[in-house]
C-alpha cells in the first residue's frame, strides 16, 4: 500500500473521530417548557423567565422586576447568570458569560429602570474564552467581588467587579470600552 494514502486515510479517520465533539461544542436544546427563576431582595422581586415552548433553540427570555406587588418592569430579550444588589436594594447588577440571549451586563432600579445594558456581540468585551455563541467569559463568574460604590465621598465612584483575568474594573468604563472596540473591529 502506498505511504502516502495509509497516512491520509489515518488522517481522515483521526479527523472524523474529532469532528462530532467540535461540532457539538456549541450545540444546545432547551427543553420545550417554561422556567421561571424568582430572587428576591428586600421589597424587590426579579423574575427570569425563559420560555422554550416555541423555540428550543432560541427561547424567549424575560425580566420582570416587582416592587412590592407592583410590578415595574417587563424587559424582554434579557437574562443573565447572576444578579448583585446594592445595599440598600434599590440598584441591581445582572451579569453573564453566555451568548444566549446576549446580555452581558444589565444596571436596572428597585423601580424597573434600566441605567445600562450591554449585549455580547455588539460590544467586544476582553474574554478570556469565547466560543461562536454560548461561550463569553468576560467577568469572574466563581469570584465576582461586585462592589457599589456610589457616595459622593468616593475615591472614584462606579460599580466594581473582577474580570475574567482577576483584575478589578468599573463596569460603565468597561462598557463603554466594549463598545468601542466593537465599533473600531467593526470599521
Amino acid at each position: 500500500m502506498n505511504p502516502l494514502r495509509l497516512v491520509l486515510q489515518v488522517c481522515l479517520v483521526l479527523v472524523s473521530l474529532a469532528a462530532p465533539p467540535l461540532a457539538k461544542a456549541d450545540s444546545w436544546r432547551y427543553p420545550p417548557t417554561v422556567e421561571s427563576e424568582t430572587i428576591s431582595h428586600g421589597n424587590v422581586r426579579i423574575v427570569l423567565t425563559t420560555d422554550a415552548r416555541l423555540n428550543q433553540k432560541y427561547p424567549d427570555f424575560v425580566l420582570e422586576v416587582f416592587n412590592g406587588d407592583k410590578q415595574v418592569a417587563r424587559i424582554p430579550g434579557v437574562s443573565f447568570d447572576r444578579l448583585f444588589p446594592s445595599p440598600d436594594n434599590t440598584l441591581f447588577v445582572g451579569l453573564s458569560n453566555s451568548g444566549l440571549p446576549g446580555t452581558a451586563a444589565i444596571v436596572f432600579t428597585d423601580q424597573g429602570r434600566v441605567t445600562l445594558l450591554a449585549q455580547h456581540g455588539l460590544a467586544e468585551f476582553e474574554y478570556c474564552s469565547k466560543s461562536v455563541t454560548l461561550n463569553r467569559v468576560w467577568f469572574d463568574a466563581e469570584r465576582p467581588d461586585v462592589r457599589f460604590r456610589l457616595g459622593a465621598n468616593e475615591t472614584k465612584a462606579g460599580i466594581f467587579l473582577r474580570d475574567c483575568k482577576g483584575q478589578d474594573i468599573e463596569l460603565v468604563e468597561t462598557v463603554q470600552s466594549a463598545y468601542a472596540k466593537a465599533r473600531k473591529s467593526a470599521r
